[in-house]
């Protein structure tokens, strides 16, 4: 059964096919991206592919010095 693609960045929507699995790489949709002014309005939603962790970077912010924790 082949993943849902629907959220994915044209990119990561092909590297689910086989032969193309490179492409993960050439995601640029990382972040959502907000119509200025709009009220929250998104031009461009953050691709949903499970090949991303966005949680990386804010794993990084969490150190025992800023949680307190030294």
């Amino acid at each position: 059964m082949s993943p849902d693609t629907s959220g994915m960045s044209p990119e990561c929507a092909l590297a689910h096919r086989p032969g193309y699995k490179d492409l993960h790489r050439e995601c640029r949709q990382t972040e959502d991206v907000s119509l200025p002014h709009g009220g929250g309005i998104l031009l461009v939603r953050r691709c949903t592919c499970a090949h991303h962790d966005y949680r990386v970077e804010a794993l990084d912010l969490l150190t025992p010095e800023s949680t307190g924790r030294a």
